[in-house]
């Protein structure tokens, strides 16, 4: 919604509507991350005792290092209610051990079209995420850099973790352009849980998040992404400023 030439965006910081726990499971923290670090997956639960993870998300080269990117419907249902938070993202999650840590989504930066009328074509949020000893995120992961305006054929690696699943699951294919508003991808295998996860680019490029037409699909063959524009480049910034790094 652009309101005197601005973007109008929704920001939240508070716990409402936190996810239950159910069938907490401890983390261990030793064990060897992935490739993909920057990549992680979303719990339910606390940092001690996670529950199933939902979604997945990718922690963004940004200046304060403690922002996340995933899609919009992981954290909003798109029918007006408030975004949520609470949440625990774990990047790097592999075989049941978080070896880098666990960090809590402390605020989440929803464009105001997704949250009133769950509008597939800004199905993106970008979160905040804090641990105890106040560590940047970034500073342990790195962070992909956002493209916006990426054009409709892409090689990328779509990363993310099916739901039961304690391993990332990586499908690499060509974009193409669904709609003037949606990137498609044809790779087998992003089934529900890899909402929120990265296309990459290029090894450090993020061009999309799993999500946007269908909530990113209803079939694991064909995968759909809102296209990126200047309004996921003001949810960063929106995000940003209310960073304990800001």
């Amino acid at each position: 919604m652009n309101v005197g030439g601005a973007v109008l965006l929704a920001f939240l910081a508070t716990a409402a509507c936190a996810p239950a726990v159910v069938a907490p499971v401890a983390v261990p923290a030793s064990a060897p991350a992935p490739e993909w670090t920057a990549a992680g997956a979303l719990f339910g639960g606390t940092p001690d005792a996670l529950a199933d993870h939902f979604c997945s998300g990718s922690v963004l080269d940004t200046p304060t290092g403690d922002e996340v990117l995933t899609a919009g419907h992981c954290v909003a249902t798109g029918d007006g209610t408030p975004a949520r938070t609470g949440m625990q993202f774990v990047p790097g999650y592999a075989g049941g051990h978080a070896p880098l840590g666990v960090w809590t989504v402390t605020a989440a930066a929803v464009d105001p079209e997704w949250l009133a009328h769950g509008d597939p074509s800004v199905d993106v949020a970008v979160l905040i995420v804090h641990r105890a000893d106040g560590v940047p995120i970034e500073s342990l992961t790195g962070g992909f850099h956002l493209v916006v305006d990426p054009g409709s054929v892409n090689a990328v690696s779509a990363i993310g973790y099916p739901d039961g699943s304690d391993q990332p699951l990586v499908r690499s294919g060509t974009t193409s352009r669904f709609s003037p508003t949606q990137l498609e991808l044809d790779a087998h295998g992003l089934y529900d849980g890899t909402s929120g996860g990265p296309w990459v680019r290029n090894g450090n490029e993020v061009i999309g998040v799993t999500g946007g037409y269908e909530q990113g699909g209803l079939t694991p063959e064909v995968s759909y992404a809102a296209y990126l524009d200047t309004r996921t480049t003001a949810l960063v910034t929106t995000a940003g400023q209310a960073s304990p790094g800001a």
